[in-house]
């Protein structure tokens, strides 16, 4: 264990929120309401996009007489309020916050998601205290396919980028850390499952659970 941890990024989705089945089916959910049968799979191939880009893509792939614009505001209808008020943290999330914050640990979250989702649901849960900052990708303009908002989150936190960690459970983001060698520690979600294999090779470290890191070497130590 060489490079001690002296920052935290956190992505929210699947990392310290339970809300990845939620945010898979919303789209095929707002299709269905507009009398169109959206493909099974379309949850996964929207995966890494914001719900601006996801909008754009839905619009071209089913013919959609929608804006985008318009599009866009039917899915954040559809969203806001479960996600602000139904969805549930993940299993320990608060208790590895209160580590790392115990610790002296400064964190930030780098979200796909918007703004006002992220902040309402950390709000709600009593985690936005925590963080010294939030960057989403539609503030900075790109997915996590690019690196744009790792970049921001880094220059926020102030601390060399090897001595910085990443919590992620999304392939597309771990391999946009991996090519900035931003180190990852990657998180099981159920909705990236079929994934898992990859995702391990591509980590850092591993882990089923929160409660599974703040167990191991690397909490213990804050090193890795």
């Amino acid at each position: 264990m060489n490079n001690k941890i002296e920052a935290v990024i956190f992505d929210v989705d699947g990392v310290l929120l339970d809300s990845m089945p939620s945010l898979n089916a919303m789209p095929s959910i707002v299709l269905q309401k507009l009398g169109i049968e959206p493909d099974p799979n379309l949850g996964q191939r929207l995966f890494a996009e914001t719900f601006e880009t996801a909008s754009e893509y839905m619009v071209k792939q089913y013919n959609l007489k929608h804006s985008p614009e318009q599009l866009y505001q039917a899915l954040m209808d559809q969203q806001t309020d479960i996600y602000i008020n139904e969805i549930k943290p993940k299993k320990h999330a608060k208790e590895t916050l209160e580590y790392l914050k115990q610790s002296g640990i400064p964190m930030v979250i780098a979200t796909s998601n918007e703004r006002y989702l992220c902040e309402g649901a950390m709000k709600k849960h009593g985690f936005y205290d925590y963080f010294s900052g939030i960057i989403t990708s539609p503030e900075v303009g790109n997915t996590k396919e690019e690196p744009d908002i790792f970049y921001a989150a880094l220059e926020l936190l102030g601390k060399p980028k090897e001595n910085t960690v990443l919590f992620e459970d999304g392939l597309h983001a771990i391999i946009t850390a991996n090519k900035i060698g931003l180190p990852v520690i990657g998180v099981f979600d159920q909705e990236s499952s079929h994934l898992q294999a990859e995702i391990r090779k591509r980590t850092n470290q591993y882990i089923t659970g929160l409660d599974e890191w703040l167990d191991s070497p690397v909490a213990k130590n804050l090193a890795f």
